[in-house]
C-alpha cells in the first residue's frame, strides 16, 4: 500500500482475491482505477461520483475493446496490484462471437461512450445522433463528458429516514401521528390547490378578455396597423414581464416544472424547486404568459404549484416545522408532494381519478394502498371546491349560481351530445394512432433539438432568455391578427329549398332550413364562431329567391351571417379553439385549409415555446394539435360518407359516429399519448375532460398505438427533458438487452468503498470529509471473519459530529452529550439547502489529538445490503422500489466490498462497466 493511503483505526487493508480492495480509505489523488470495477459513481453527493470523470475521460488509457476487437492500450491498475480480474463463469455476450446483433450494438454504444474525449459528443451537425435525441426506450441515453459534470451536481435522497438511535429516541418521545390529522392535511392540500386553480384561471381570463376588448373594435373598423400594433404590444409586454420575473427572480419557475417533480419523486434533489419565491413567480409568470396568447397552457404550472403546496405543508422550516414535528422526515414530505401533484392534475383538468392515476403512473416511485386512498381524497376535495368556486364566480364577479355544477363549468371540454361508437370507427382510429405516434415523435425530437440549441446559445445569456419568448409572441401575435386575412368569409347558414307556388318564403325557410335540423343541407355551427372582419349575425334570415322558369317551383337561398374559420381557431384562446374542434354536428364549420394551417402554426409555435423562460405547460397545445389532425380525418370520413351515401348523418343515426368532433377527441388523445407516453391516466383524463364514456375504447386504442410507434424512436418527452438537464433518474425498467438477471452486481458496483469505524478519530473524519465527496460511508466493525458492515452514516452527520465539541470523547470516556433528532435533521436540511458537498477547508479543533466521535448514534442501522452475487436486475428493482440512496454490497462474511448508488445504475454506466469487464476477461 502507498504511504498516501489512510486506514481508519487499526484495520489493515484486506487484499481481496478478485483484484479489488476491501475496507480502506484512499485519498482522491491516490486512487487509481480498478480494472473490473471502474468507480464511475462511487459517491452520491452534489459533486456526484468524484471518480466518474477519471473513469470516462481517461478511457483512452484504460483497457477496453472496440467494436473491431483491436487491442486495447495499457490498462491502469490499483496501486501495488498485479492481479487481473478472473474471467466470470458467465459471458453475457459482449465480444462473444455468438452474441446477438442487439448485444453487439449495445457493446458498440458502450465503447463509443468512452472513446476519445470521454464520451459521445453533442454534435450539432449530426441531426439523427443515436443515443441522444434519436433513441428508442430500450436504448440508454448517452451523456457527454460535459453533461456528466452537470449530472454530478445532483444529489439523491432516500424515501425512508435513517433508522438511527437518535431517530428512534425521537419516535419514542412523540406519540404516533394521528391518522385523522394526516387525512386532514391531505384535504387541506386539495383545498389550497382548488383556490390557486380558481385564481389562476380567473386572472388568465381577465387578461385575455382585456386583450380582445382592445383589439376587436380596431379590426371591425378595418384599422389593421393599429390592431396589429395593440395586439403585439399587449402580448409581448405580458411575455416580457413573465420572462423577466423568471430569469432574474426565480429561474426554477421556468417551463412546466413537471420533469423536476418527476426527478424529485424518483429520488433526485432538485435545487429551489419548492422555494416560496419559485411559487410566487410561477403563479405570476403563468398568468401573464398564458394570458398573452403564447401557444402554451396553464396545466403544467398548476401541477408544479400543487406540488409546492404539498411541500409547504410538509415543510421542514417555519410554522409547519413547529406545528407538525411528527412529519419532519423525508418520507412524509415525499408523500405530501405526491399528493400535491395528483391534486394539481385533478384541479387542472377537473379529473379526480385522472389525477390519482397520473401520480401512480408517471411520478411516484413508491406507492402504497393507504397513500392512494389519501391522494384520492385530496383529488376529490380539489375538484369539488374548484367546481364550487367556478359555479359561483366569473371574472371574480358573483354569478348567482353558487353550487350549480353545470356541464360548462365543471367539464373542461364538454361535447355537445353523445354519439354511440361503431366497430367501423376502428379503421380511422388506428390511422389516428399511427399519426399520433409519428407526429408525437417529431414533436419530441424537434423540441429536444431546440432545447440543445437553447442550452448552447440562449441559456448562458440572461437577456437572450428574456428575448426568446418575446420573439415567439411577436410572431404568434402577428399571425393571429394578419393571417386570417388570407381566408375568405364562410356562410354560417346556407340552404336552397324548393318553394311551391303560393308557399310562404319565410315559412319554408324556417321549416326546411332550420339550422338545427337542416343536416341534409348545411350542418349547424357553434354560436360563438369568430366573425373577425366578416359580416356578423343578422336576424331575420337574408332570403333571396329565383324563379326556375321551367316549372312552377322557385329556388331560394337563405343565410344569416358569415365568419372567418381560421380566426375562429387562432384568434381565440387555445382552450376555446379545442372546444370548436371537439364540437359535434358541425361537419362543415371549419375548412381543411384553416385546420391544416392551424396545425402547422401551433405545432411549430408550441414546439419552440416549450422550455422557454416563462412558466407554461404543454397540455393545451398537445390537445389542440391532436384535435386538428383528428378533425381532418373525421372530415375525410364525413365527405366519403356524403359521397357514397346520404351523410352527414344526424344525431341518433346508426352512422352518427362519422363526425369530425368525435375524431378530434380521439386525435387529441393520440398526440398526447405519442408525446407523454401516458396510457391509463391519459385515457381516464380524456374521458373526464370530455364527459363521453362512449369513446373509451377508441381513445384507448389510439393512445396505445401512438405510444408503441413513438417508443421505437424517442424517449417520452418528460424523460428526455430530464436527460437534457442531466438528472440521474432511474427508468421504470431496465432495457431487455443484455439480460441483467444474468449479470451480478460485482461487475458494476463501485469499488473500493470508503469506510469508517464505529469510533474514528477526529483526524480520520476530517480527512474523510476533505478528501472525498461521497454522500455516505459504510460503518464497519472488526470481526473474526473480517470487517463487517453495521450501518451507514451520511456526510452531513459526520460534519455534525466533527463540528460539535460536546460530541467528542477520549479513550473510554463517553461524550458529554448525544445528538438529538432535531439537530440532526436541521443539519441535514441545512446541508442540502446550502449544497455543502466537498469542503476542503472544514475546520478541525486544534486540540483534537486522539479525540474520537461515536458514529453509531447517527448511523442508519437498518441499511439494506446485498451479496456480491446478487443479480443486477433484482438489485435495480430493490433500489428503485425501496427508494434507496445507497446499496452496500457485501461478501459471504458480511464484509463490505462495494457500493451501488443511482448513478451506478444508470444505463450508460452499467453498459460501460460491463464492456470494461468483458474486455479484461
Amino acid at each position: 500500500m502507498g504511504d498516501r493511503e489512510i486506514v481508519f483505526g487499526d484495520v489493515a487493508p484486506e487484499r481481496r482475491g478478485n483484484g479489488h480492495y476491501g475496507n480502506e480509505l484512499v485519498e482522491d489523488d491516490a486512487f487509481v482505477m480498478d480494472t473490473a470495477h471502474t468507480p464511475l459513481a462511487t459517491s452520491d453527493m452534489s459533486v456526484g461520483f468524484d471518480h466518474a470523470s477519471e473513469a470516462f475521460d481517461n478511457a483512452g488509457q484504460a483497457s477496453w475493446s472496440n467494436p473491431a476487437g483491436s487491442p486495447a492500450t495499457a490498462q491502469r491498475t490499483p496501486r501495488g496490484s498485479t492481479q487481473s480480474q478472473p474471467r466470470s463463469s458467465f459471458d453475457f455476450g459482449f465480444g462473444d462471437p455468438g452474441a446477438t446483433s442487439s448485444m453487439r450494438k449495445r457493446q458498440g454504444l458502450a465503447v463509443a461512450a468512452v472513446a476519445g474525449a470521454g464520451g459521445p459528443q453533442d454534435n450539432p451537425s449530426s441531426f439523427f445522433q443515436r443515443g441522444r435525441e434519436f433513441e428508442s426506450i430500450y436504448t440508454s441515453h448517452q451523456f457527454t463528458a460535459a453533461e456528466r459534470d452537470k449530472l454530478r451536481e445532483f444529489e439523491s435522497c432516500g424515501y425512508l429516514p435513517d433508522n438511527s438511535l437518535v431517530y428512534k429516541q425521537f419516535l419514542s418521545m412523540h406519540p404516533q401521528p394521528s391518522l385523522l390529522r394526516k387525512w386532514t392535511l391531505f384535504g387541506l392540500i386539495g383545498f389550497s390547490i382548488a383556490l390557486i386553480s380558481f385564481m389562476l384561471r380567473q386572472l388568465i381570463d381577465l387578461l385575455i378578455e382585456q386583450k380582445y376588448n382592445l383589439v376587436r373594435p380596431l379590426i371591425e373598423e378595418d384599422k389593421w396597423p393599429q390592431a396589429w400594433g395593440v395586439a403585439v404590444a399587449y402580448s409581448v409586454g405580458l411575455v416580457f414581464v413573465s420572462s423577466l420575473s423568471v430569469v432574474f427572480v426565480a429561474p426554477a419557475a421556468a417551463s412546466s416544472g413537471v420533469p423536476e417533480l418527476i426527478a424529485y419523486l424518483n429520488g433526485v434533489r432538485v435545487p429551489h424547486v419548492f422555494d416560496f419565491r419559485t411559487f410566487i413567480v410561477k403563479l405570476f409568470s403563468c398568468v401573464t404568459a398564458v394570458g398573452s396568447g403564447l401557444p402554451v397552457g396553464p396545466e403544467g404550472p398548476m401541477i408544479h404549484m400543487g406540488a409546492m403546496i404539498g411541500a409547504g405543508i410538509g415543510s421542514q422550516r417555519g410554522w409547519s416545522a413547529r406545528l407538525l414535528k411528527e412529519y419532519r422526515n423525508v418520507k412524509d414530505k415525499r408523500d405530501f408532494v405526491t399528493c400535491g401533484v395528483a391534486a394539481g392534475v385533478a384541479a387542472a383538468f377537473g379529473a379526480p381519478v385522472g389525477g390519482l392515476l397520473f401520480a401512480f403512473e408517471e411520478v411516484a416511485s413508491f406507492w402504497s394502498i393507504r397513500l392512494g386512498w389519501m391522494i384520492f381524497f385530496a383529488c376529490m376535495v380539489a375538484v369539488f371546491f374548484s367546481d364550487v368556486l367556478n359555479s359561483a364566480f366569473s371574472g371574480f364577479g358573483y354569478s348567482g349560481r353558487f353550487g350549480s355544477f353545470s356541464t360548462e363549468s365543471s367539464i373542461l371540454f364538454s361535447t355537445s351530445f353523445d354519439i354511440n361508437f361503431h366497430a367501423l370507427a376502428l379503421v380511422p382510429t388506428v390511422v389516428l394512432g399511427l399519426i399520433g405516434g409519428v407526429l408525437g415523435t417529431a414533436f419530441t425530437f424537434l423540441n429536444l433539438k431546440i432545447v440543445r440549441w437553447r442550452q448552447r446559445n440562449i441559456l448562458p445569456y440572461p437577456w437572450r432568455r428574456v428575448a426568446e419568448p418575446c420573439l415567439i409572441m411577436f410572431i404568434m401575435a402577428t399571425l393571429s391578427v394578419l393571417l386570417p386575412l388570407a381566408f375568405s368569409c364562410r356562410e354560417v347558414f346556407n340552404c336552397t329549398p324548393d318553394l311551391a307556388p303560393g308557399e310562404s318564403t319565410t315559412e319554408a325557410v324556417f321549416l326546411r332550413c332550420d339550422e338545427n335540423k337542416a343536416s341534409m343541407y348545411q350542418p349547424r355551427i357553434d354560436s360563438n364562431v369568430e366573425s373577425y372582419r366578416c359580416a356578423g349575425r343578422s336576424e331575420p334570415f337574408n332570403i333571396s329567391c329565383v324563379d326556375r322558369g321551367t316549372d312552377s317551383l322557385a329556388t331560394c337561398q337563405a343565410h344569416n351571417m358569415t365568419y372567418n374559420d381560421f380566426a375562429t381557431l387562432i384568434y381565440v384562446p387555445g382552450e376555446e379553439a379545442i372546444h370548436h374542434l371537439f364540437t359535434r354536428g358541425t361537419h362543415k364549420q371549419l375548412s381543411y385549409g384553416a385546420i391544416a394551417t392551424m396545425l402547422i402554426v401551433y405545432f411549430l409555435g408550441a414546439c419552440w415555446a416549450a422550455g422557454t423562460a416563462v412558466s407554461s405547460g404543454l397540455v393545451v397545445p398537445m390537445l389542440l394539435i391532436g384535435a386538428c389532425y383528428g378533425r381532418m380525418i373525421g372530415m375525410v370520413a364525413s365527405d366519403l360518407a356524403t359521397e357514397w351515401g346520404s351523410g352527414p348523418y344526424p344525431a341518433g343515426s346508426l352512422w352518427a359516429w362519422i363526425d369530425p368532433g368525435v375524431f378530434a377527441l380521439i386525435g387529441a388523445g393520440s398526440f398526447f399519448g405519442g408525446v407523454s407516453r401516458l396510457t391509463i391516466a391519459l385515457t381516464v383524463i380524456m374521458i373526464e375532460i370530455s364527459d363521453d364514456v362512449h369513446m373509451l375504447l377508441p381513445i384507448m386504442i389510439s393512445i396505445l398505438i401512438a405510444k408503441w410507434i413513438a417508443d421505437c424512436t424517442t424517449h417520452a418527452l418528460y424523460e428526455a427533458l430530464m436527460e437534457t438537464k442531466c438528472m440521474p433518474v432511474l427508468a421504470t425498467e431496465l432495457p431487455p438487452v443484455p439480460n441483467y438477471d444474468l449479470v451480478t452486481v460485482s461487475k458494476i458496483m463501485a469499488s473500493p468503498p470508503r469506510v469508517v469505524l464505529q469510533h474514528p478519530t477526529l483526524a480520520q473524519v476530517h480527512t474523510l470529509l476533505t478528501k472525498t465527496s461521497h454522500g455516505a460511508f459504510p460503518v464497519v466493525k472488526r470481526t473474526a471473519l473480517g470487517n463487517a458492515i453495521v450501518g451507514l452514516v451520511s456526510r452531513a452527520n459526520l460534519r455534525l459530529l466533527l463540528s460539535n465539541r460536546d460530541l467528542h470523547f477520549r479513550d473510554s470516556t463517553p461524550p458529554a452529550m448525544t445528538p438529538i433528532y432535531e439537530d440532526v435533521f436541521d443539519n441535514e436540511v441545512r446541508t442540502v439547502r446550502n449544497r455543502i458537498v466537498h469542503d476542503p477547508h472544514i475546520p478541525i479543533p486544534a486540540d483534537a489529538g486522539d479525540s474520537r466521535v461515536d458514529v453509531t448514534t447517527v448511523m442508519n442501522e437498518s441499511v439494506v445490503t446485498i451479496n456480491e452475487r446478487f443479480s443486477v436486475a433484482r438489485a435495480y428493482i430493490l433500489f428503485r422500489t425501496m427508494g434507496l440512496r445507497h446499496l452496500p454490497v457485501v461478501d459471504d462474511s458480511n464484509a463490505i466490498v462495494g457500493m451501488l448508488t443511482r448513478k451506478d445504475l444508470l444505463g450508460q454506466t452499467m453498459e460501460y462497466r460491463l464492456a470494461q469487464f468483458e474486455s479484461q476477461t
